[in-house]
């Protein structure tokens, strides 16, 4: 997973393959499309990604100047091998259209702030693993992807050790009980998980006493 949103895409054609590409890096990248035609799909991008009228045959390299990631996307074959070629010599990673590249764009589950990335030899198989997936990452997942957020800068005041604090984390992960209160009461979720780094708090929150000193959350 990278941060693209300072780099640059280049993709070479301006046909339907072309577009595609240009309509999934568009999402995450600044994107420049080099070809001597393009679709109508892609004139109608042109006020998110730049659009260059140039004839590949009569030379390409001036192009990949300041590029991140080059597609090569054309009809031709060679032309694309080529284009590979000299992107690789200028250590600018490459997405194939034909086969597996430096970049592979895999199948994504975003269930925010989670986000997951499945990638295989057959992009049905990651589907289909993506869609198995999505069935039980329910909400919870969600929740507790919120609370160890909230507890972590806590954690890193009161207990130094990153060991110790590596520890605690899982403790609440492995806690069927915070699971089970984030059906019901985030706060109350977020008190039990905090009891693991104290264990007077923990004695209270099992007597069924309320933690003392607790900022409340909703």
């Amino acid at each position: 997973m990278l941060d693209l949103s300072s780099k640059r895409t280049v993709i070479f054609g301006g046909g339907s393959v072309g577009e595609r590409k240009a309509r999934l890096f568009s999402y995450y990248t600044q994107v420049k499309v080099v070809s001597l035609d393009f679709t109508p799909g892609l004139e109608e991008m042109r006020n998110d990604l730049e659009l260059i009228h140039a004839d590949l045959l009569q030379g390409f390299d001036k192009h990949l100047q300041g590029a991140f990631i080059a597609i090569p996307a054309t009809s031709d074959p060679k032309l694309n091998q080529s284009i590979e070629i000299e992107a690789s010599k200028r250590g600018i990673l490459v997405n194939r259209v034909d086969g597996v590249g430096d970049v592979v764009v895999p199948s994504l589950i975003r269930k925010d702030p989670i986000t997951i990335a499945i990638s295989t030899e057959s992009p049905a198989l990651s589907k289909y693993i993506r869609l198995q997936l999505e069935k039980v990452l329910n909400g919870n997942y969600q929740a507790m992807a919120q609370l160890l957020s909230d507890i972590r800068p806590e954690l890193k005041r009161s207990v130094s050790l990153q060991k110790e604090r590596a520890r605690i984390i899982w403790q609440i992960l492995e806690d069927e009980v915070v699971w089970s209160l984030l059906d019901t009461s985030y706060e109350k979720a977020y008190m039990r998980a905090r009891s693991h780094a104290c264990q007077d708090e923990r004695d209270s929150l099992d007597a069924g006493d309320p933690p003392q000193g607790l900022d409340r959350r909703n």
